[in-house]
Order: structure tokens, then C-alpha cells, then sequence
């Protein structure tokens, strides 16, 4: 079990790229960073017609029952960055987009010491609403 929270983010990403590409996706590019925070995952889905950016959250067992699920560390100020570095992520690179869609997933990772980790993956997590500014 990794120890340090760095180790824990690297796991549970690891363990989100494997989980993405059992289902079809093709990874772009991991961890890019922006000046307002890290995309962790860019992603093609299966069909090839949406850019999926990936935000893992990952957390044992035993911290998920005290805090919560790790979709809910996803607060306002972090969805709004994601959709600012998304937004940045597409202008730099317009040729991928090209007649694509694009949506920001989480997933959640729950790490365990007697099993194998678990994965819950939730499309669309983070939307853009009318009213949205940065």
C-alpha cells in the first residue's frame, strides 16, 4: 500500500489508466499541468468521438467512511479549475477536438488492504452550467 500522499495519487492513477483502458478508452496524456491545477487523465473514449479529461480521487476504505466519497473532495473551486484547464487544454490542442465532444469524469478509487482496489467511475461528473464564469 502506497505511504506517501504523492504514492497514493500515482496508485490510484495507475489504477484508473488500467480500469480506462479495459473499457476501450486510448489515453492521450497524464498528469498535464496548467497554471490553475493538473488534469491527471486525457482520454479518447471507446468510440472516439469525446475527449474525456479524468480526475482521479483516490482514498482507502477507511478514509472514504470518515470523509466521505472521494467524488466529494470535487468541490466548486476544483470543478471550476478543471473546466479553466480544460478549456486551455482545447485551444492549445484544436486538432483533437475536431468534430469531437469533451466532458470532465471522476474516478473514484478505494484502495483496500485485504482486496483488490475498487473503481467507480462517474461520467460527466463536472458540468458546465449556464450562469458559469471563471
Amino acid at each position: 500500500m502506497p505511504k506517501t500522499t504523492r504514492e497514493k495519487g500515482n496508485y490510484g492513477e495507475n489504477i484508473a489508466v488500467s480500469f480506462l483502458k479495459s473499457k476501450g478508452y486510448r489515453i492521450i496524456e497524464r498528469n498535464h499541468y496548467t497554471s490553475h491545477t493538473e488534469l491527471d487523465i486525457i482520454a479518447l473514449s471507446p468510440e472516439g468521438d469525446t475527449v474525456v479529461f479524468v480526475e482521479v480521487k483516490a482514498r482507502s476504505e477507511a478514509v472514504a467512511e470518515h470523509h466521505g466519497r472521494p467524488a466529494f473532495a470535487v468541490g466548486k473551486v476544483k470543478q471550476k479549475n478543471l473546466i479553466f484547464a480544460a478549456e486551455g487544454y482545447m485551444k492549445t490542442h484544436p486538432q483533437l477536438f475536431s468534430g469531437r465532444r469533451s466532458r470532465i469524469d471522476v474516478i473514484e478509487v478505494y484502495m483496500r488492504y485485504d482486496a483488490l482496489p475498487q473503481v467507480r467511475h462517474i461520467r460527466s461528473a463536472v458540468t458546465v452550467r449556464p450562469g458559469y464564469n471563471k
